[in-house]
């Protein structure tokens, strides 16, 4: 069929019906459903392995400069960035690394931080029991007090990734959770 200026009508009509559109937007969606849940998981997977990382290498450092300066080097759990939290638990908020020649609960000054780690992402819980609310390296690069156990959980499914294991010999290691451990994070 021809219009008046002569070209063929059934060639203008370019694109998709609704039933094509239809059909192409719901297998969108089913795709999109099932790589939903296994983006979430490497992302919680991912936000774990940088808090495992971020906590080993704080305490590596503080290990290493309490041996290589002298004197004994705290790690404890601070909101702030200059102070240790009183009493605290829960490394989620952030932590310092800072220079302790005399032993105190609080850095003498700022300048004595030598490492601040700011919050985690906020989907990974870290947290010590109520018996050890900082770790001091001696120049030994011993750790003295109790052994330290850093419990790691994913706060969406309630469920432990893992735990940083320190030692009173001062060695950090990662101990993988069983499958479907809960977490009281």
């Amino acid at each position: 069929m021809q219009n008046h200026a002569g070209m063929n009508t059934h060639e203008l009509q370019r694109g998709f019906t609704l039933v094509e559109l239809v059909t192409a937007i719901a297998i969108l969606a089913v795709l999109v459903a099932l790589a939903a849940p296994s983006a979430v998981q490497a992302w919680n997977q991912a936000a774990a392995q940088r808090a495992y990382h971020a906590m080993s290498s704080s305490l590596a450092l503080a290990r290493v400069q309490a041996v290589s300066r002298g004197h004994a080097v705290t790690v404890c759990p601070s909101l702030n960035g200059t102070s240790c939290i009183v009493g605290g638990t829960d490394w989620s908020q952030g932590w310092i690394v800072y220079l302790d020649p005399s032993r105190s609960p609080q850095p003498k000054s700022t300048s004595d931080v030598i490492e601040m780690v700011p919050d985690l992402a906020p989907e990974i819980s870290l947290r010590t029991s109520a018996g050890r609310h900082r770790i001091r390296y001696q120049p030994s690069g011993w750790a003295a007090g109790s052994n330290l156990r850093l419990t790691l959980c994913i706060r969406s499914t309630g469920v432990m990734h893992g735990s940083i294991l320190l030692s009173n010999a001062g060695r950090t290691r990662v101990e993988r959770a069983a499958a479907e451990t809960s977490c009281s994070a």
